[in-house]
């Protein structure tokens, strides 16, 4: 008989604070659903929830600062950039708090993918020194939790994300001396969480969508994206992807097909957003300049830069107008 004391103080050693309930996990996933299809609003009531009911869990936090994130770049804009600080300066600061009382691989996760997801929006701003430092401290986070639970698949996406971009940027910045990096290693993570993370598994499908063009596995990636499309036809971000990969794959054709498609979309909604719009038509000329269609690709480019006055209120257009300066000088 194992005497009660020893009992309670084995618990007491080994027990930690549980941040993944099933009730949490309801209610991320509820959102997750809403988030992958563009319904924001919808997703947010779920990560509010997490929030209200469980205030001192970074879930809550990070879940909803993802959303914030993916609505910024849906929409072209940094207008949710104060929000999206907060709260992932409070994610930090919870998974922190956790983690100064016990070892927590949830605690962990939240902490790592805090830094992963700043280290992206830094990069979607062209901070590139503040993308390696935040994309350097959340990817070895990440990859530590792994060396502690291999079965922790949920910081599969992270870490494996980390590793590719590391071995892409030592493949091509040999001046920088990085080192290291494992491609295939870091494709096999991204598999692992797309197959069996609770949490990861769409946007890891996503990611590895986005690798395979870049190695150009195309076979791969077609099947990756299609799958993703069959599951969220509605989703804008699965078809910017589907879009890319044809264009990548010279697909002009279908390529431009995809981008009218969603250029469809922006145009049916009743808040235009004119950096999508801009977007759309750049990519729609870019199709008909590389099939040698110029009067074609000159309409297109010219419409992106009759969108330059609303630069004020999307900068991103700017870019888009340069872009298009460009390739309408090569028209003859």
């Amino acid at each position: 008989m194992i005497h009660p004391i020893l009992t309670t103080l084995y618990c007491l050693l080994s027990s930690t604070t549980n941040l993944n309930p099933p009730e949490i996990q309801a209610l991320v996933e509820s959102g997750l659903e809403y988030a992958y299809i563009e319904q924001f609003d919808s997703a947010q009531i779920y990560f509010d929830e997490v929030i209200e009911s469980y205030p001192d869990n970074p879930a809550g936090y990070f879940f909803k600062a993802a959303l914030v994130q993916l609505k910024m770049m849906d929409q072209c804009q940094f207008t949710g950039e104060k929000q999206y600080l907060t709260l992932i300066k409070q994610a930090i600061r919870y998974a922190e708090g956790i983690l100064d009382k016990e070892d927590n691989l949830w605690a962990e996760f939240y902490l790592g993918n805090s830094h992963a997801y700043r280290a992206v929006y830094e990069g979607l701003k062209n901070n590139y020194f503040e993308t390696f430092k935040y994309g350097v401290k959340g990817g070895r986070i990440l990859q530590d939790i792994i060396k502690k639970d291999s079965t922790f698949y949920d910081a599969y996406l992270g870490a494996g994300s980390f590793e590719y971009f590391w071995a892409r940027a030592a493949r091509y910045l040999p001046l920088l001396r990085l080192g290291g990096g494992d491609v295939d290693e870091a494709i096999r993570k991204l598999h692992i969480a797309a197959e069996k993370s609770l949490y990861s598994g769409r946007t890891a499908q996503n990611s590895l969508v986005f690798i395979y063009g870049e190695e150009e596995n195309y076979a791969m990636a077609q099947s990756l994206i299609d799958s993703l499309l069959a599951l969220y036809p509605e989703s804008k971000t699965f078809l910017w992807t589907k879009a890319n990969i044809e264009f990548k794959k010279e697909k002009y054709i279908t390529a431009a097909s995809r981008y009218n498609e969603l250029l469809s979309r922006y145009n049916a909604e009743k808040n235009k957003n004119y950096s999508n719009i801009a977007q759309c038509k750049l990519a729609i000329g870019k199709c008909h300049y590389k099939l040698g269609e110029k009067d074609k690709a000159r309409e297109a480019l010219k419409d992106v830069v009759r969108l330059k006055p609303h630069s004020d209120e999307y900068p991103l257009i700017k870019g888009y107008c340069r872009e298009a300066y460009g390739l309408l000088s090569r028209i003859f």
